[in-house]
């Protein structure tokens, strides 16, 4: 279906589109997996698809459904001579899944962007107990630098390695949103 794309594609466009299912109750993981597979290579019928797999087409129609709720998928109604009824034919809106997946991503980006100018930019006290909030400069002066919830003396919070670590996830979500760019262009 994608003939142009090579297998480290279509393992980003497989592992894209299953992050759509992620909170997906009632799909199991494994047939959502494996019919994503067949449908990114080419347009199949449900029962062709569960067929191939070795599970029940109830199975396969979850996740295609899932898929179709979410716009990715699509299907067209056909008469094929082999079957007594009509069958849906399924395949995969890719650039439909690559737009949903830099959306989501560019939002993730701006999160951690704005903690990192927002956040990390300014001084954080806490106690120590992890049941306990972290506070601002302003919130930790009005409270004499004691926790109002337990009491113990606040102290300023290193955040060196939480800034290190926000600043390597903006950089993975900036490779990983240029390579989905990248792919949306190859898409056409």
């Amino acid at each position: 279906m994608y003939a142009d794309l090579g297998e480290e594609d279509l393992e980003v466009l497989r592992d894209v589109t299953l992050s759509l299912l992620d909170s997906e109750k009632g799909v199991d993981p494994e047939v959502a997996k494996r019919t994503v597979d067949v449908i990114l290579k080419r347009e199949a019928i449900d029962e062709e698809i569960a067929e191939e797999l070795g599970v029940d087409p109830r199975e396969v129609r979850k996740v295609l459904y899932k898929l179709h709720e979410r716009g990715v998928a699509t299907f067209k109604k056909e008469r094929r001579e082999e079957y007594r009824y009509p069958v849906y034919s399924w395949r995969l809106n890719l650039r439909e899944v690559l737009r949903m997946c830099l959306e989501e991503r560019r939002r993730e980006l701006e999160e951690v962007e704005r903690a990192l100018s927002n956040d990390m930019s300014h001084p954080v006290f806490h106690c120590g107990n992890d049941d306990c909030p972290r506070m601002s400069f302003e919130e930790a002066m009005e409270h004499e630098f004691r926790c109002p919830k337990c009491g113990e003396l606040l102290e300023e919070v290193d955040l060196t390695e939480e800034r290190r670590e926000l600043e390597r996830l903006a950089e993975e979500l900036k490779v990983e949103i240029r390579r989905l760019e990248e792919l949306r262009e190859r898409l056409g």
